[in-house]
């Protein structure tokens, strides 16, 4: 259990001055959680991930992953694939997997990001009616896991309940949430939030496979005889679920990792899935080598496929912290409630892929099967994500 005397040595007196000035209530929650982290930890993230800082070149010779094109391939081809995909699904070896973690703050939308509709048709509900269409197909119910996090659980389970699960069967969701960890301010210091309790934030969308492994998920699938995740995001609004074209080529390849992406614009700022020294990763655009921006003709979508043996092996392994700056909500030393730059620390899922030992990409059309929804107006905003569901047919 941590040692308030030892706050200090590392730089948290801002903590310490707050908690003279607490209820015993207060103090008493507070000192539990503090309790329940490591000061070392705490500092070695900071040193690591923000005093010392630096970008680290991939290992090895960077070079474009090889992909199947899917507007190249012939009818045949689809068509062999898409039939394995949906033989496979039918036989129970594929579950769904939405990371949908995040709130509609910067769509100007109070709540979850999946609650977000369009003509009254909810980002949720969009990938339910995928995943029932497919059960209804095949006569099967596909396991659904939905990842979501401290900020917006309770919000989705009781917009999933008010609205009867979609009509998606019950026993067939499970929710969990991926986990927390502490945030801190420039200096270092530990924050508290508007409750007076420590400020933590959720600790990125690579916190997925730890969640899945603390909560039970691999064993869970592998009873029900599943043997591939089919990863996806909530803010993709063209997002094909379960698409059996990729579920085919990951059955196929075997391979542990199984990804789709689209070919990026020029000098668009977006990741590209690359091979380094034999491995694929996925960098962002502003790691790439000067010069080398337009060179990698694959830019991740977040959408993937993963053996379910590889990744809860994998899932061992620690991926590591990145930084993002952002304003979060906190107390002043006045206990007035004020937004502040903080550090956060993510890890990305991504990062897995450096443990995969096979990979297999599948290169798909933008119009079709790509428009984010991130902003509430300018690129990737809800009016284009409207022209795109249109367009699709979908509004």
């Amino acid at each position: 259990m941590a040692d308030i005397q030892d706050l200090p040595q590392y730089n948290h007196h801002l903590i310490i001055e707050m908690m003279t000035m607490m209820s015993e209530n207060e103090k008493n929650t507070l000192e539990q959680q503090l309790g329940a982290i490591s000061l070392d930890e705490v500092k070695e993230l900071y040193d690591t991930v923000y005093v010392n800082r630096h970008v680290e070149a991939p290992a090895g010779e960077l070079t474009d992953v090889a992909a199947e094109v899917k507007r190249e391939m012939s009818d045949s081809r689809i068509a062999a694939l898409e039939q394995l995909g949906l033989e496979a699904i039918q036989q129970g070896r594929f579950a769904a997997l939405l990371m949908a973690g995040g709130q509609g703050t910067r769509l100007a939308h109070k709540g979850p990001k999946g609650t977000f509709s369009f003509d009254g048709i909810s980002l949720f509900k969009m990938q339910a009616d995928q995943l029932l269409s497919l059960n209804s197909r095949l006569n099967v119910t596909i396991p659904w896991f939905i990842m979501t996090s401290d900020i917006n659980h309770e919000e989705t389970l009781e917009f999933f309940k008010s609205h009867h699960y979609f009509d998606y069967p019950e026993e067939a969701l499970t929710f969990f949430k991926q986990p927390n960890v502490v945030a801190l301010s420039p200096d270092g210091e530990l924050l508290l939030n508007e409750s007076s309790e420590l400020l933590t934030a959720p600790n990125g969308n690579g916190g997925v496979f730890e969640a899945m492994a603390a909560t039970g998920i691999y064993e869970q699938m592998a009873r029900q005889g599943v043997s591939h995740v089919y990863l996806n995001n909530i803010d993709n609004v063209l997002v094909k679920v379960l698409d059996p074209v990729l579920c085919g080529l990951a059955v196929e390849s075997r391979a542990d990792v199984t990804t789709k992406t689209i070919a990026p614009l020029e000098g668009e700022s977006v990741g590209r899935v690359i091979m380094a020294d034999g491995r694929k990763r996925v960098m962002e655009y502003t790691e790439l080598p000067e010069g080398m921006e337009n060179t990698f003709n694959n830019a991740n979508i977040g959408i993937h496929v993963f053996r379910l043996d590889f990744l809860e092996q994998a899932s061992k392994h620690q991926l590591p912290y990145h930084l993002a700056v952002k304003n979060l909500t906190q107390l002043d030393e006045d206990f007035e409630v004020v937004k502040k730059e903080t550090l956060k620390f993510e890890k990305f899922y991504f990062d897995i892929f450096q443990y995969a030992q096979s990979f297999s990409t599948l290169q798909v059309e933008r119009g079709s099967e790509f428009s984010p929804l991130k902003n509430k107006e300018g690129t990737d905003s809800i009016e284009t994500a409207r022209q795109a569901l249109i367009e699709n047919g979908i509004l």
